[in-house]
């Protein structure tokens, strides 16, 4: 199978692969090779989450999401998740759990996602990129079951792991 680049960006690179077919003839598709990304569930207890409202310019809107980011080249996905929530959220966790892993979108790119669940936190100030406008919401699980059944939330991360760490939440209290 061949494999070559097409395009080289800043977070993600295009590879061009042929795809072999059930007769065995090749066909191209372009696929976007990605480093990695996490996304953290900040629990400041069992009935509130950090989520935070983040402007995205690639779909021109602002979401409500819970904090996430992409991992450095060899970087461990629990250094990112650390990482990304000081960042985007000014909070450090006390304690980090590995969740679950999920791919972003299989059809066009290989990332991968790495959920983990952040507790014991302790409120500091962010340290946002520029030109990310981020605000931080505290929600608890009730706003968010509403916003879930209104259909607010359009960020696939960001449904997958509320859905998974309420599940896990549930599965703690029985």
């Amino acid at each position: 199978m061949s494999d070559r680049i097409v395009f080289e960006g800043i977070r993600f690179n295009v590879h061009e692969i042929d795809v072999p077919t059930a007769d065995g003839s090749p066909i191209k598709r372009h696929v976007a090779r990605h480093p990695g990304a996490v996304v953290i569930a900040p629990l400041l207890d069992n009935d509130r989450v950090v989520l935070i409202q983040n402007t995205r310019a690639t779909v021109g809107k602002t979401l409500m999401e819970l904090p996430a980011g992409t991992r450095e080249p060899n970087e461990a996905a629990e250094v990112t998740a650390a990482r990304e929530l000081i960042e985007e959220t000014g909070y450090r966790a006390g304690k980090l759990t590995r969740a679950l892993q999920f791919y972003a979108s299989p059809g066009i790119t290989d990332e991968l996602m790495h959920l983990f669940i952040a507790e014991d936190l302790t409120e500091g100030d962010h340290a946002r990129e520029a030109g990310e406008a981020i605000v931080n919401r505290i929600t608890t699980w009730a706003e968010i079951d509403v916003m879930i059944d209104r259909g607010e939330f359009e960020d696939g991360k960001t449904l997958t792991g509320l859905l998974w760490v309420r599940r896990w939440l549930d599965r703690q209290n029985r």
